[in-house]
């Protein structure tokens, strides 16, 4: 019978690699939550003076796609949302603008970092509004974990 004996500093010796994996498992995954993003969508009022208060401090507001805008005292899903109170609806000249890339862009995998006989290697979504659009309802939604259990399959 063979007898094995595995050195003292086998984890510490290991980390290295293991580091570097993890990196190229952690950039899979970025990849996937870039492609599984929702767009961006920005509140615009008409810029000739006659919008509500409410409407003019909402110009500018970004949001990914699924994440209401926070008009007045309402959320709204936009403009002349059917869902919102007349008072922030009734009459809204408001657009949207859609940048269909915007949430995807601030996506990045971080370097691996060795902590003893540990691996961490982050994966981050640098947008306004991200984690909220994490758990909204509708398209884009849970990108970000759905993106990590993609590559976590692929990867058993």
């Amino acid at each position: 019978m063979a007898r094995l004996e595995l050195s003292a500093d086998l984890a510490d010796r290991l980390a290295p690699l293991v580091a570097r994996h993890a990196e190229r498992v952690a950039e899979e995954v970025a990849a996937e939550a870039r492609r599984l993003a929702p767009a961006a969508k920005t509140w615009r009022t008409r810029e000739d003076g006659d919008a509500r208060p409410s409407h003019r401090d909402a110009d500018g507001q970004t949001r990914p796609a699924p994440v209401p805008f926070q008009v007045g005292g309402a959320l709204l899903a936009g403009p002349r949302d059917p869902n919102g109170p007349i008072e922030e609806t009734a009459g809204c000249r408001c657009t949207v603008t859609e940048d269909p890339a915007a949430v995807a862009a601030s996506i990045t995998a971080g370097k691996a970092a060795i902590r003893g006989s540990r691996v961490e290697v982050d994966v981050v979504c640098d947008f306004p509004h991200a984690a909220e659009a994490e758990f909204a309802q509708g398209e884009g939604t849970h990108f970000m974990s759905r993106a990590a259990a993609l590559v976590a399959t692929r990867h058993r």
